[in-house]
């Protein structure tokens, strides 16, 4: 299991306004949602944990080396995807899950680690059909969703094992049958989105660990908007599998966006309430909702990026439970993830101190040391994903 937890557990860390969340399975399977390793050290209250140092540190290790299962990019922009090529050289993923649209974005509108991880998703996918198969551990991908660039000759010979479309379940991971204790169901991306804006292409999944008997289950939206979390919901009920909507925790999309249930009209935002009553009936009893961001100010300015407060005054008329925030819940002086598990007893959120590794703890303390020294933030960061 993950360092720091003990059973089935979902773990939101502290990234700013990004997404990076763990799954952790079982003693050897984890599995790692996006990634935004983005320390800045700009002063002290910094509350963001050096997640590839911390994920060095507390992954299971493998034939000597750090071991991760899985790692999903949602999309390519750079708050999930920031440090995954230092993580590439300093962890073996067993395994990756994309959608197409990596494949088709032009380098100059990729930041260099989503670069790295496009050549190495095709690396993998001509290692794929190669083997003619399963290329094995370190090797492995899984493509998610439709795209035009799936019928290029790169393509071709591509096993079918390891392509999903939405309304399917995957109940493998790395090789393995993880049935018993993992499920994933692909929401989106949809055929037809695949031109869209990137943030509509986002892959959404429902993500359920633990037993049949005492199960805890995620909806992970990446960036989506309205329009494409309403069609979510439609095709998911028109399609009877109204139980993938169920949720234990939800990550609130795009870091706690109003766009999520809003829509301008003639330049006014419009409540859709559609969607915040849908996602209250799919709630299980003491759900909790997560805002993967910065600490939520009391009330935002025209045009601002998110967090947006009025989403979150929106999430918490329909919360049953808690609303967490990543950069709330973690400070300088107790730098820690939210984290929930779940066990025969149900869905805790786990309250304790969280320890950060001495890995984590040393380069934090330089990269704060080289920030004091200066009235700019550090142009180098020390043991973080580059840029």
């Amino acid at each position: 299991m993950f360092a720091n937890v003990t059973g089935p557990s979902f773990i939101f860390w502290p990234v700013g306004c990004g997404d990076s969340t763990m799954i952790a399975i079982s003693e050897t399977e984890n599995l790692q949602i996006d990634l935004n390793d983005c320390v800045m050290a700009q002063e002290d209250s910094n509350e963001k944990i050096p997640l590839v140092d911390e994920l060095v540190a507390k992954l299971p290790k493998r034939n000597g080396k750090p071991y991760l299962s899985c790692f999903v990019l949602t999309h390519p922009d750079q708050d999930h995807i920031r440090g995954f090529a230092d993580l590439l050289k300093r962890v073996t993923i067993g395994e990756i899950w994309h959608t197409p649209r990596v494949f088709r974005e032009f380098h100059k509108e990729l930041s260099d680690d989503a670069i790295a991880f496009k050549k190495e998703a095709k690396r993998r996918v001509a290692a794929s059909i190669a083997a003619g198969g399963d290329p094995g551990a370190g090797h492995r991908v899984r493509i998610v969703g439709y795209d035009i660039v799936l019928t290029d000759d790169d393509y071709k010979g591509f096993p079918l094992t390891f392509f999903t479309t939405p309304g399917q379940w995957i109940t493998t991971l790395d090789g393995a049958d993880v049935a018993a204790r993992f499920a994933a169901f692909v929401h989106a991306p949809f055929k037809d989105d695949s031109a869209e804006a990137r943030n509509e292409t986002s892959l959404a999944l429902q993500i359920t660990v633990g037993t049949q008997a005492s199960p805890m289950s995620g909806l992970f939206f990446g960036d989506l908007s309205y329009p494409t979390l309403r069609r979510v919901v439609d095709e998911t009920r028109n399609h009877g599998n109204d139980h993938a909507l169920a949720w234990n925790v939800l990550l609130a999309p795009h870091h706690c966006s109003k766009k999520a249930m809003y829509e301008k009209v003639d330049g006014t935002d419009v409540l859709k309430q559609d969607i915040l009553d849908d996602l209250e009936g799919a709630q299980r009893a003491g759900g909790c909702i997560v805002a993967s961001s910065s600490a939520i100010p009391t009330s935002n300015s025209h045009g601002d990026n998110p967090p947006h407060a009025k989403a979150k005054n929106r999430y918490l008329e329909i919360v049953s439970g808690q609303f967490l925030c990543t950069g709330e819940h973690s400070t300088a002086d107790n730098m820690r993830p939210v984290i929930f598990t779940v066990t025969a007893a149900g869905v805790t959120h786990v309250e304790g101190d969280y320890t950060l590794s001495e890995e984590a703890k040393k380069d934090l303390a330089a990269a704060v040391a080289a920030a004091r020294g200066s009235n700019a933030p550090p142009v180098g960061k020390v043991g973080f994903g580059h840029e």
